[in-house]
C-alpha cells in the first residue's frame, strides 16, 4: 500500500481519536457535576488507578501493555486539567483585562484567559517595536505602546503587570492616577516584598486594590511567539495580598487565575522572597553550574535526565541578574547550604566511605515534597 493511502488512514483514526476524546471529556463534566451535586470527591484515585490498570490488562497488539497504560494515564491527566478548568471558568464573568508586557508569561496570560472566556476583553501594552506577533494573534481588543497606557488601563477591571520587576516597580506610581477604583492590579514579579511594600503606601484605603502575585511557571525560551495557554496549568500561583484585603475582591482575582490553570497559593510578601531562593532561584544557579561543568564532554550521549536537568541553562541572564541582586543574601545562603552537601559527598567518596544514606533521606524528602505540592482542587475521570 502507498505511504499516501496509509496515511490517509491514520488521518481518519486521529479524527475518530479527536471525536473520541471530546466525547469522553464531555461524559467526565457530567460526572463532575453530579459529584458536586452530591458533595462527592471530584477525584477518584482508586478508580483512575483501575482505569490504567484495564488498559494494561486488555492492550491489543501491536500495542504493549505498558504502552497502553501510559496513554491512558495520559487521557486521564489531561482530562482531569480539562475539567478543573471549565470548573473555574464557568465562576468567571467576562471581563476587561489590560496586561502589561506582552512577552512569554504576558502572552501566555493573554491565550489563557482567551482560552478560558472567550467573552473576555483584553488590552495590550508594550513596546512599538513588539506589539507586532501580539497583534497577529487576534487576542487583543486594542494594543497600545507605554505612552498610550492611560488609555488602554482606564476601565480595565484587571491588570497584569508582566514587565520586568523593576519596571513592574516604576509602573505602579503611574497606574494609580490611571486606573478605576474598581481596578484590581497583580504582577508576576519574582520578588514581592519591593513592590508589596511600595504598594502598600501608594494603595491604602478604599479604590484600586493591589495584590503581588507570581506564578510558579515559565520557559528557558522568552518572547511573545514562545507564549501558550497551558503555560500555568497545574502551577502553583502565589498571591501576596495585604492582611485587610477585601475577601470578594481577593476572590475575584483568585478565581481568574484558577480559570487559566493556575492553582492559588496565599503567602505573605516576607514568606514568598524567604521560600523563592531555595526553590526557584537555586535549581536555576544549578542548571547554570551543571551545563558549565558538564558542557562539551557529552560526546553526545546526554540522556534525557541530563537532559532536563540542564534546561534551565538556556534561561535569560539578563532577567536572572536581576532576581538574583533583590535577593542575593538569601540565594548566597541557599548555595552555601547546597554546597555543605556537595563537601560532604566529595568527603565520603574521596574516603570510600558509603553515600547511600544521602540518597535514602533525598529520597524520603523528594516523596515528601510531591505529597505537599500545591496543584489545586482536583477533578476527576
Amino acid at each position: 500500500m502507498e505511504i499516501s493511502e496509509l496515511r490517509e488512514q491514520i488521518d481518519a483514526i486521529d479524527r475518530q481519536l479527536v471525536e473520541l476524546l471530546a466525547r469522553r471529556l464531555g461524559v467526565a463534566l457530567e460526572i463532575n457535576e453530579a459529584k458536586h451535586a452530591l458533595r462527592l470527591p471530584l477525584r477518584d484515585a482508586q478508580r483512575e488507578a483501575a482505569v490504567t490498570e484495564r488498559a494494561r490488562e486488555h492492550a491489543p497488539a501491536p500495542l504493549h501493555a505498558s504502552e497502553a497504560a501510559a496513554w491512558m494515564q495520559q487521557v486521564l491527566d489531561a482530562s482531569r486539567a480539562a475539567v478543573k478548568r471549565r470548573m473555574s471558568s464557568a465562576e468567571v464573568s467576562p471581563m476587561r483585562i489590560a496586561i502589561v508586557g506582552l512577552g512569554l508569561v504576558g502572552g501566555s496570560i493573554a491565550r489563557a484567559l482567551k482560552r478560558a472566556q472567550p467573552d473576555h476583553t483584553l488590552v495590550g501594552i508594550d513596546l512599538a517595536e513588539r506589539l507586532d506577533a501580539p497583534r497577529k494573534s487576534g487576542l487583543f481588543k486594542s494594543l497600545h505602546t507605554a505612552d498610550e497606557g492611560a488609555k488602554a488601563v482606564g476601565d480595565a477591571d484587571i491588570v497584569f503587570l508582566c514587565a520586568s520587576p523593576s519596571r513592574n516597580l516604576e509602573l505602579l506610581g503611574v497606574l494609580l492616577n490611571d486606573v478605576a477604583d474598581k481596578c484590581i492590579i497583580t504582577d508576576v514579579s519574582g520578588v514581592k516584598r519591593a513592590i508589596c511594600d511600595k504598594a502598600r503606601a501608594l494603595f491604602a484605603g478604599p479604590g484600586p486594590l493591589f495584590v503581588g502575585g507570581h506564578p510558579m511557571a515559565g520557559k528557558a525560551v522568552s518572547g511573545f511567539a514562545n507564549s501558550s495557554a497551558d503555560l500555568f496549568d497545574g502551577r502553583a500561583w502565589v498571591l501576596s495580598p495585604e492582611p485587610d484585603v477585601s475577601a470578594e475582591r481577593l476572590r475575584v482575582l483568585q478565581r481568574l487565575i484558577e480559570s487559566i490553570g493556575g492553582a492559588v497559593q496565599l503567602l505573605t510578601a516576607e514568606e514568598h522572597d524567604r521560600i523563592i531562593p531555595a526553590v526557584s532561584h537555586l535549581p536555576q544557579l544549578v542548571a547554570v553550574a551543571l551545563m558549565l561543568t558538564i558542557g562539551g564532554r557529552d560526546h553526545g550521549i546526554a540522556g534525557p535526565a541530563l537532559r532536563e536537568m540542564t534546561r534551565l541553562a538556556e534561561s535569560s541572564g539578563e532577567l536572572w541578574q536581576e532576581l538574583l541582586a533583590a535577593s542575593r543574601s538569601d540565594v548566597v545562603g541557599e548555595i552555601q547550604r547546597m554546597r555543605t552537601y556537595l563537601t560532604e559527598m566529595e568527603i565520603a567518596l574521596g574516603l570510600g566511605d558509603h553515600v547511600t544514606h544521602l540518597f535514602e533521606r533525598a529520597n524520603e524528602l523528594r516523596r515528601d515534597m510531591l505529597r505537599k505540592s500545591v496543584i489545586g482542587p482536583e477533578a476527576g475521570e
